[in-house]
């Protein structure tokens, strides 16, 4: 399975990203200071995109330190709380496959989801669960 997303642990580039955000586009220099404002509730509405997601699909964990895939089953256990959320590094940010829309979901920096996929309706089949989650979806 890895092979069909990732080469070396990197998300292949035939992937196209669609950016999942507290915001509807990018923050320019001005709005910077948002990020610092976030609140836990504001930041609880990634959870709750990852628990609708996880309610339809089966999904699956990349550890990208350890290199392991593992079926997610509990997801309220692999769920950071805001507090672990806040110390984690890049290594331990989510990143989760979703088999059958082909796609990739990965936690960044500065309160963004990226969607990985392969321009195949997934993004609009996700929409309504971003809506949902009172996030937004951009593309660059």
């Amino acid at each position: 399975m890895i092979s069909e997303y990732f080469d070396n642990w990197e998300v292949k580039e035939e992937f196209s990203q669609e950016f999942i955000s507290l915001w509807d586009g990018w923050l320019g220099r001005d709005e910077c200071y948002k990020l610092d404002e976030v609140t836990e509730p504001e930041w609880e509405r990634f959870n709750q995109l990852v628990r609708l997601l996880h309610s339809e699909y089966e999904m699956f964990a990349v550890n990208l330190g350890n290199e392991t895939i593992n079926k997610l089953e509990d997801i309220d256990k692999y769920l950071p709380t805001y507090e672990e959320d806040m110390d984690r590094g890049q290594m331990n940010f989510s990143t989760i496959i979703i088999p059958s829309l082909n796609a990739v979901l990965a936690e960044t920096w500065d309160f963004t989801y990226i969607l990985y996929h392969k321009n195949n309706g997934t993004v609009e089949t996700l929409k309504p669960l971003i809506k949902k989650s009172n996030l937004f979806s951009f593309s660059d």
